[in-house]
């Protein structure tokens, strides 16, 4: 490989470069062009079965999700995806890798997915002169608007408008206004209406092509979680290559020709990619419902990436599997942190327990009463009945509850028992005589 340096070449092994397992690399800077047939499935097969560092998509789908403003939905292949198939120097093999070997999707494929259904529903409510209602799959797209120019203008909000965005539309031009395509008749009114609402919210009523920036930001999906095989091999088989290179001598497309099969890597059916919708400026409430609406829609009807025609690409709704999943995750998470609490607890309960134990030893029986009151004393109604039966306490106890009442419990006593006996209240009154008689036999004073 002459682009290599000859020390790469020889870290990595020469020939095919058996020791590199990055799939980036191997399917862009290390690709090898020339590899036909069996050796270009085998080269493949190296680059699918290349292990991926899904972590890091996991941390950029978390700091999407975190952003202010944003919204995120799950959607779920329900065939297999090709992106960027011409993006590589193997000829039609090409997958959108980042650096860590994950297939993502671009956020302009995002955005160029909502931006197609938003202006899908425009063309056919200007065609039929009937907004999508009902079974309609584009009806779920057009729900919070009352007429085509408020979807216009919602559109040239969330997605921008240059001087293209002005124009009439003229077939056959690469630079085609499609906004007046959908309008079709409608355009010189609407575009009128909508110019006049734009040129209003800056104060700009001159400006006959007002530039935008969209208020939404489409950002790069990425897989919310990496099947075991995230990548597989396909194969297209042409079967009459001469005659469509145009060889003379294959004028007519007889199968006299050797089929020629083709491998290229795909993403495996079934994944679930994350889209995120982030909202860069103070919009209405419900542009980003509007956007996720158009993006979901899009992803159902029209797919993501090439050969959509074929099959490829096509999506289904998966929020709801995810974001139960989530809730699933996090009750378990706490469940587990709850256990472990109570587990730690218990195991500090058990070292209190003993260090209580071996201190009590060593003390007196009058400090033991204390120490066993002090652990309860936050139970009123426990210390309420223990006062209750004072007279049928040991001494011990009965100095331990003294003692608590001239000191921590020395509030109850002033506020409570002590009026409460003055003024004839049960049980206070009924224990004053016992609890004065003890006082002065133990020697303990109370205020």
């Amino acid at each position: 490989m002459p682009s290599l340096l000859h020390s790469t070449q020889l870290a990595l092994g020469e020939g095919y470069l058996p020791n590199c397992d990055s799939r980036s690399l191997l399917l862009s800077r290390y690709a090898q062009p020339e590899l036909k047939a069996d050796d270009r499935k085998s080269y493949l097969n190296r680059v699918i079965t290349a292990l991926p560092d899904h972590g890091n998509a996991t941390a950029k789908i978390a700091w999407q999700k975190s952003l202010p403003a944003s919204r995120q939905i799950h959607a779920r292949l329900g065939s297999r995806l090709l992106i960027n198939v011409a993006g590589s120097v193997l000829e039609n093999a090409g997958l959108n890798l980042d650096r860590h070997g994950i297939a993502f999707l671009p956020g302009s494929a995002v955005k160029a997915c909502a931006r197609r259904t938003a202006i899908a529903s425009l063309r056919q409510w200007c065609q039929s002169g009937e907004k999508p209602l009902d079974d309609d799959l584009l009806a779920p797209t057009t729900e919070n608007f009352d007429t085509p120019g408020d979807l216009l203008f919602a559109i040239l909000k969330v997605f921008g408008c240059t001087a293209v965005e002005w124009s009439d539309f003229r077939e056959n031009e690469s630079d085609a206004n499609d906004l007046a395509w959908a309008c079709g008749p409608y355009w010189t009114d609407l575009r009128d209406q909508t110019m006049d609402r734009l040129n209003a919210e800056t104060n700009t009523p001159d400006d006959k092509t007002p530039t935008r920036r969209g208020i939404l930001s489409f950002l790069p999906s990425y897989p919310y979680k990496l099947l075991a095989r995230d990548l597989e091999l396909d194969v297209l088989t042409p079967h009459h290559k001469k005659y469509y290179e145009g060889h003379a001598a294959y004028k007519v497309a007889l199968d006299t020709e050797d089929p020629v099969p083709v491998f290229f890597p795909a993403v495996a059916d079934s994944t679930v990619y994350t889209f995120t919708l982030h909202l860069l400026a103070p919009a209405r409430a419900n542009v980003l419902d509007e956007a996720v609406q158009w993006l979901r829609t899009g992803l159902k009807i029209y797919g993501l990436g090439a050969k959509t025609a074929a099959g490829y690409g096509w999506f289904t709704e998966h929020s709801d599997v995810i974001t139960n999943a989530e809730i699933l995750q996090q009750e378990i998470k706490q469940h587990a942190k709850a256990e472990e609490a109570a587990r730690a607890k218990h195991e500090a309960d058990l070292v209190a327990r003993k260090a209580r134990e071996e201190a009590r030893v060593l003390m007196t029986p009058e400090q033991c009463a204390d120490a066993d009151l002090a652990e309860r004393a936050d139970n009123w109604s426990w210390l309420k009945t223990k006062l209750k039966g004072f007279s049928k306490q040991s001494p011990e106890d009965q100095g331990a509850l003294l003692r608590w009442l001239a000191g921590p419990g020395q509030d109850r006593w002033l506020t409570e028992i002590k009026p409460g006996a003055a003024k004839g209240k049960k049980p206070w009154s009924q224990i004053i005589g016992d609890i004065n008689i003890a006082k002065k036999a133990l020697k303990i004073n109370l205020p």
